[in-house]
């Protein structure tokens, strides 16, 4: 194999996804340093790998502007979108694509690159593997989707189980978040315990009043920090008006990269299963997050001083955005008094006496 090959990896979306796939890139350049990486990836997770080492180019498509025309009957636009992809990969001279996304649009992608060797996952939905001119074969242990995609590796010779996702903040990021919690108050010696209580599916959200009921014994022995995006700020506001502490509102009021670093200074992150565990994860935060709809086994912590805390329901996992119950019965059926002994449990073991991260 070339040294000096020239690889297109596509993973448009989402934040977690993205960032699973991450080592991909790593054990690529490790194998192969004089290697060219160029990362087709969404407009929205695009900022995750801007200051990733291991990735030489970040191309960033507007699938969701070109998905908005298809809808709305714009086909010169979305024509417009494609093409201009088309022509920009195909003057690229790739050497290999490797599709870490597995869908019939990622296969589209790979296809109109040019280029002749494309590599796919094996099991990839929407007969994607119509479009791969090789497709890996899976293991009996790639249950987990970080090992799933780097089995992409296989057909170029390179087999790892390496699975320590990576995340690099910029200077900027830093600056914002050394700031912000300066401003409010928060100290580089003080326990930070940061909380993103919302996941993108209704069926993965832990109770509003299960946060609040955290959040008022926590904030007896630390500071707490809420984070979240824009379309947080309902569920935010909600827990915000029942808390009976003092707290730090982040939501809506950072970008990507400026959440991760935020989150690079916290103690212990709680979330369910939702981008932010997965940028605390990379960024060795250690956290507790709360499964119910969905397999930590599949998309859980998979390195690292992590606790996943997962529903005792018959129905869980279930895999579905909204509960066919219509209870959230899994969420629910973990306590709140579980998830205060699991960080109680992972501050003694950071050795916390008053002094935050040790």
């Amino acid at each position: 194999m070339e040294k000096h090959m020239r690889f297109l990896i596509i993973r448009l979306s989402s934040i977690g996804d993205v960032l699973h796939s991450t080592p991909v890139a790593r054990a690529l350049k490790t194998a192969l340093p004089a290697c060219h990486i160029t990362w087709l990836v969404g407009e929205v997770p695009a900022e995750l790998l801007f200051y990733n080492p291991f990735i030489d180019d970040v191309y960033v498509w507007p699938r969701e502007r070109w998905e908005k025309a298809l809808r709305s009957g714009d086909f010169g636009e979305a024509w417009r979108l494609w093409r201009q992809l088309q022509v920009d990969l195909r003057g690229k001279n790739f050497d290999a694509v490797l599709d870490i996304h597995g869908l019939f649009l990622t296969g589209m992608i790979a296809a109109a690159s040019g280029v002749r060797r494309r590599i796919g996952m094996s099991g990839a939905r929407e007969m994607n593997y119509l479009f791969m001119s090789e497709t890996a074969t899976g293991t009996a242990d790639s249950r987990h989707f970080i090992l799933r995609y780097l089995s992409v590796l296989k057909p170029l010779g390179i087999h790892t189980t390496d699975a320590q996702m990576n995340l690099f903040l910029s200077a900027e990021a830093v600056s914002f978040a050394e700031e912000f919690l300066q401003f409010n108050g928060v100290k580089k010696n003080k326990c930070l315990i940061t909380i993103n209580p919302s996941t993108t599916w209704p069926a993965k959200n832990w109770p509003a009043e299960h946060f609040v009921s955290v959040i008022n014994r926590l904030g007896e022995q630390a500071q707490v920090l809420l984070c979240g995006g824009p379309s947080d700020r309902k569920l935010a506001d909600e827990i915000i008006r029942q808390v009976e502490v003092p707290l730090i509102d982040a939501v809506g009021r950072t970008n990507l990269l400026q959440m991760a670093a935020l989150l690079s200074r916290s103690t212990i992150l709680l979330t369910g299963d939702t981008g932010p565990l997965h940028m605390a994860v990379a960024l060795n935060v250690p956290t507790v997050s709360i499964f119910g709809a969905t397999d930590p086994a599949v998309y859980g912590p998979f390195t690292g001083p992590h606790v996943v805390l997962r529903a005792s329901t018959e129905c869980s996992p279930c895999n579905k955005r909204k509960c066919p119950r219509q209870d959230v019965a899994c969420m629910r059926s973990v306590s709140p008094d579980s998830v205060i002994r699991e960080i109680g449990i992972i501050l003694k073991n950071l050795a916390y006496n008053g002094a935050g991260r040790m």
